[in-house]
């Protein structure tokens, strides 16, 4: 490729991801219930990438929300009977009674006034909102007192306004990550990516439209003060990091950037089954497409298992699954998404866990791993349990952990841990020992301290099954393909082997079993 002028670097630098940009309007107003208290105070309203920013303390002083405002920190807080709020100028994620809930754009300082984003204050005050840009206006409008009661009793969870349909409707990103050579973006919705490639530096850029994040992910993501996000990745040799950003908000659009080590070949895989894959090629693999955008038709992998169970693992994203036509089709277990993060529950666990008990599918429950301290993985696995006592108490498989990716880029003592500190935890309150889920490469982060619980491992290959890591020299149970197809299940689904008959599965969990 010829060297581009410096024009034109700059285009596609900001082209990869575009900068955080200011606008005010000299006239804009603010009007709640119908007054303008925006009048001679001389506010002005702030625009940042497409999101429309007010002043905070204006707008909760006229609801009669105490305020305080820390200048060392830049923290504001507020408080109102049952909320405690607190943010921080150029800090995008906020403190809703102790609970991290991200913003769309980090709070904005400007002569002396703290600016957050409209569709934040609607969320947190329960007030109705409305942007009217022709009048430069927002308008703001106090819910109807219900019992007599003048306080709004808005539930603050993390609930789109109402104000905008295509809002709602809007397809949301819920998880961006990287294992075992490939990119998992978790959406619920339709997504139709654009995939392009960039060279100097070499790098991947997916580019889904009408989406934004969703709000569990904005709370439990890092960004920096121009609302970007990123991830290293330290295990696999082909890429260093992934970046992810909401690109426009006019209209809405994520861009999401796989930064490789040297040009590879990739290609896509979306089957509207809730997940989008960029996978990257390996010379060990079956040759793929030379395309870099091709349509995947899912396809069961030819595997010698020697009379081993198979097995599957589903979350939401499989949507609603025909438990009996899976049973019908020999799978005999399966692993169902319970949680996330330390609030997070799937809301499919219940329905899955009871679809595959009535079809006689031995039943466990898996939980993807967030923490980056041994307090935090201890109060993740608090959260498992309680969805595992809403079940019933007790699953036939074990409880395991998915610890499969490194986003905050912990060192291996640091992985160590928090891995230990959650599966202590787990076994203490359910009494039972858990199993321990991760890719192939991944595993080998892991010391020997692990090899007393089983490994649930994942390499998806049509010919190689999993190799020996410093903690395990065998597997439990292996996960081959994210590519799968079922009777009973719409799109592409996991697949899984246990490394043995079923009646040496069965066996194994006797002294579990009522």
């Amino acid at each position: 490729m010829k060297k581009m002028c410096l024009f034109a670097f700059l285009f596609l630098f900001l082209l990869a991801f575009p900068g955080e940009s200011h606008a005010a309007s000299s006239s804009s107003h603010l009007q709640l219930n119908g007054k303008d208290i925006s009048d001679g105070k001389g506010v002005q309203i702030q625009e940042v990438k497409g999101n429309i920013l007010v002043p905070l303390r204006l707008i909760v002083e006229e609801l009669g929300y105490s305020v305080n405002w820390e200048s060392k920190t830049g923290t504001i807080t507020i408080h109102k009977q049952n909320l405690n709020l607190s943010l921080q100028v150029n800090n995008p994620i906020a403190s809703v009674n102790d609970h991290q809930m991200g913003m769309a754009v980090a709070p904005l300082l400007k002569e002396g006034t703290t600016y957050v984003p409209l569709r934040f204050v609607s969320e947190q005050t329960g007030i109705d909102v409305a942007w009217n840009n022709e009048l430069k206006t927002v308008f703001l409008t106090t819910p109807p007192a219900s019992g007599g009661n003048s306080e709004s009793t808005h539930d603050h969870s993390a609930t789109p306004a109402a104000s905008d349909p295509k809002e709602i409707a809007r397809t949301t990103i819920n998880q961006i990550s990287f294992a075992n050579h490939q990119l998992t973006i978790a959406v619920n919705g339709k997504a139709t990516p654009k995939v392009t490639t960039l060279t100097h530096a070499d790098r991947i850029v997916i580019d889904i439209p009408d989406t934004k994040f969703a709000e569990e992910f904005l709370a439990s993501q890092s960004f920096d003060n121009s609302g970007q996000g990123s991830f290293p990745v330290t295990e696999d040799p082909d890429v260093s990091q992934v970046r992810y950003s909401m690109f426009s908000t006019t209209p809405a659009s994520v861009r999401i950037v796989v930064d490789l080590n040297h040009s590879t070949p990739f290609h896509v895989l979306n089957a509207d089954d809730g997940k989008v894959v960029i996978a990257l090629d390996q010379e060990t693999e079956e040759p793929s497409p030379t395309e870099d955008v091709i349509p995947t038709i899912p396809v069961v992998p030819a595997i010698s298992s020697d009379g081993h169970v198979q097995g599957i693992d589903v979350s939401h994203y499989n949507g609603n699954i025909d438990w009996q036509q899976v049973a019908a089709a020999g799978k005999t277990f399966a692993f169902i998404k319970a949680t996330e993060g330390t609030k997070y529950q799937d809301n499919q666990f219940l329905v899955n866990v009871q679809g595959a008990r009535d079809a006689n599918i031995l039943v466990g429950a898996y939980h993807f791993l967030n923490a980056t301290t041994a307090d935090g993985a201890r109060q993740e696995a608090a959260n498992f349990a309680r969805a595992i006592d809403s079940a019933g108490g007790r699953l036939d498989l074990p409880p395991v952990m998915d610890y499969e990716n490194n986003p905050k880029g912990l060192t291996p003592a640091q992985i160590s841990e928090v891995a230990h500190a959650f599966l202590d935890e787990m076994e203490k309150l359910t009494g039972r020992q858990p199993i321990v889920y991760t890719g192939n490469v991944f595993a080998s982060k892991f010391d020997p301290t692990f090899s007393m619980y089983k490994l649930w491992v994942a390499r998806y290959s049509t010919t190689q099954k999993p190799t020996a890591v410093p903690a395990w020299n065998n597997w439990w149970a292996w996960q081959y393909s994210s590519t799968g197809s079922v009777p009973g299940i719409q799109g592409q689904v996991d697949l899984d082997e246990y490394n043995g008959t079923i009646d040496e599965l069965r066996a194994s969990l006797a002294g579990e079993l009522d």
